[in-house]
């Protein structure tokens, strides 16, 4: 698509979002059994559309103000009026209205494919993955690894549930982190894929190397007190998708601590943008050699 998305608005289709004069926009689709689980309650998987759609404007420091819904329709009694009630609680919650979209019927045995444009207002900077610099400190805000910890205790027991579950079924957008973030970045993007591979992602954006310090990953006391906090924990953490928090590249002389000092949402530094162009991992123990996997890919089979 990228040869003919050449508007200046698309970004080259190497963000998360578009421009079109003073409006961001994006669309994200859910699938069945990839981004939810089929046993996963209809009422959170209306929330978590809206969420994962909403944690991209947060990315580039928007309001929200609308959305149209791409809706599949299956033959199961009652699961669309509880995914729709979920959907309309977080349209709610984010001040979202829903203008529209489309229906469509679904073949016998077909997933579930459920998709939304989101549309924002801009606000005074609308960062993109690219921007970062040399020396530009990179900070996460909101806690990595809880999603995939949840999705794991899942796996195991499909009634399973718990501060990392919810995690994982209701993710929170960082709208008013965004906001304010979003005027000091070079560069900035959710956490949705792996904090590995979309910081990865992000430095390359940028034409930068990176050095991530996985100590300083903040990690929340019920991961901890799920996975614990070693190595090994860590790297689980950072490799992880659906976290949703925000990955930032700010100038040295900016502390997001002080900028979010009245928010509470986690925030760490945990690396800096290089000129070398290489990935060095390390943590308190020493050099962290990458894992083959730094998070979710989407790829054909």
């Amino acid at each position: 698509m990228r040869a003919f998305a050449t508007a200046p608005g698309a970004r080259g289709l190497r963000d998360d979002a578009a421009l079109l004069g003073d409006l961001v926009l994006t669309h994200d689709t859910i699938v069945e059994g990839v981004h939810y689980l089929p046993s996963d309650p209809p009422r959170t998987v209306g929330w978590k559309l809206v969420a994962v759609n909403l944690s991209d404007l947060a990315a580039k420091g928007a309001v929200p103000a609308a959305c149209l819904l791409s809706l599949a329709l299956k033959d199961e009694a009652g699961w669309e009026e509880e995914f729709l009630a979920g959907l309309d609680e977080a349209c709610r919650t984010y001040g979202v209205d829903l203008l529209g979209g489309d229906t469509v019927a679904l073949p016998a045995g077909a997933p579930r494919v459920l998709g939304l444009t989101a549309i924002g207002r801009a606000g005074p900077a609308v960062p993109s993955r690219a921007g970062g610099r040399p020396g530009d400190r990179l900070w996460i805000a909101g806690p990595i690894g809880d999603a995939a910890a949840g999705l794991d205790l899942l796996k195991a027991d499909p009634n399973a549930g718990g501060p990392l579950v919810d995690s994982y079924r209701l993710p929170r957008p960082l709208l008013a982190t965004g906001q304010i973030l979003a005027p000091h970045a070079s560069a900035m993007m959710d956490v949705s894929d792996g904090l590995l591979l979309d910081a990865q992602r992000l430095a390359q954006a940028s034409g930068c190397g990176l050095r991530l310090d996985l100590s300083a990953v903040a990690l929340s006391p019920a991961f901890v007190a799920g996975r614990g906090e070693d190595r090994a924990a860590r790297l689980f953490a950072a490799t992880g998708g659906d976290d949703y928090a925000l990955l930032a590249a700010l100038p040295p002389e900016v502390d997001a601590l002080t900028l979010l000092q009245d928010h509470d949402v986690m925030v760490a530094c945990v690396g800096e943008l290089t000129e070398d162009g290489a990935f060095a991992l390390a943590d308190t123990l020493g050099p962290v050699p990458l894992p083959e996997r730094l998070g979710y890919e989407h790829h054909l089979p």
